[in-house]
């Protein structure tokens, strides 16, 4: 065997300080692994508080769906090695923040009512109410903003509700503020979404446009009640207030309102900070009535009905300008002059 068979022999035989460090490696791995596994029932905790549904067909092993803390491979062996005493009970369950993977196992097997109410703020939009319904562990986060913007759907629904006979992008603005029963086990977006459509037809279609007005003035006016509806909390002055923008929408002005400059951008009330408003402020889109004459596109919320009825039959003033202080009081003006001193005086009053 000359030298290069025995160099080639060499390098083919691992030294065996190779084979000592990946024995060490795979021992040390081991002991990680089986540290987790033996921990991860007591020191994984609840991040976030949420509520979630169980449905008929929901077991243990797939729970990691609707609780990020149980999707993980640590999960899945401690309940196949641990299985529950108890089976899942369809209902809604309260999964409190802090609480470990053993703790929550054992809070579910004391249901909470079926019966959920799902409350609907004035002045809300889709976006609002998609969270609102996704933090109750009733749909997806996404899944009500695809349903009420789908044209499939909305077509769908013009047959039962003729007030919707318009070319719409999406039901915002129709949708009405309330708060609603349901039941959370068999909870579906469609019956939702008539509920909404139901109480807007009860309490403001047949009261304030049956057999009155076009569907084209019905959502006009909806739509310019949205932007109300977020620029003036007071319901006495809401009547002015749409009379001014009213009057502004005649002459051919902006609207130029704030209310409207977040909508484009998909963002719940909340989000809609003055900071996001000074951002977004010069942004040209179909929202935007600071940048954009006429309407919005589509509404930016769901009106209520005092303030759809106050935009409907809105106040004549010599007013063109508000603007409110940092309380939320709201001053008048008639003249640019006007307007230019109020802002001077109250914009930063307390």
């Amino acid at each position: 065997m000359n030298f290069r068979q025995n160099a080639l022999n060499r390098q083919k035989k691992p030294s065996k300080n190779y084979i000592f460090y990946i024995l060490v490696i795979v021992i040390i791995l081991g002991f990680s692994v089986k540290y987790k596994y033996d921990n991860f029932p007591t020191e994984t905790e609840i991040k976030e508080s949420r509520s979630i549904i169980i449905k008929k067909g929901d077991t243990f092993s797939t729970l990691g769906e609707k609780i990020p803390e149980f999707n993980s491979i640590f999960y899945k062996l401690y309940i196949r090695f641990n299985p529950p005493s108890f089976e899942l009970k369809e209902g809604s369950y309260k999964i409190e923040k802090g609480k470990n993977i053993i703790e929550t196992i054992e809070s579910l097997k004391k249901t909470a009512p079926l019966t959920n109410n799902v409350t609907i703020l004035e002045g809300w939009n889709i976006y609002d109410i998609d969270k609102t319904l996704a933090s109750k562990g009733l749909i997806s986060e996404g899944e009500y903003i695809n349903y009420v913007t789908s044209s499939e759907k909305i077509v769908a629904l013009k047959q039962f509700f003729p007030f919707l006979d318009l070319n719409l992008e999406s039901l915002e603005g129709y949708l009405y503020p309330d708060t609603y029963s349901v039941d959370s086990a068999t909870f579906k977006i469609n019956n939702f979404v008539i509920m909404q459509l139901e109480e807007f037809e009860k309490k403001v279609y047949e009261k304030l446009f049956k057999d009155k007005h076009d569907n084209k003035t019905i959502y006009d006016v909806i739509n310019l009640a949205s932007i109300v509806e977020k620029e003036e909390s007071i319901t006495e002055n809401k009547a002015t207030v749409a009379g001014i923008l009213k009057k502004r929408l005649n002459a051919g002005w902006q609207i130029g309102a704030d209310a409207t400059v977040c909508y484009a951008f998909k963002l719940p009330t909340k989000e809609c900070t003055p900071k996001k408003v000074l951002e977004y402020l010069y942004e040209k889109n179909d929202y935007n009535t600071r940048q954009k004459k006429g309407l919005p596109k589509t509404p930016i919320g769901n009106p209520s009905y005092e303030t759809i009825e106050a935009t409907l039959n809105d106040k004549k003033t010599e007013y063109w300008y508000y603007l409110h202080d940092l309380s939320g009081k709201i001053y008048y003006g008639k003249t640019d002059a006007e307007h230019e001193a109020n802002k001077k005086n109250f914009m930063n009053k307390k």
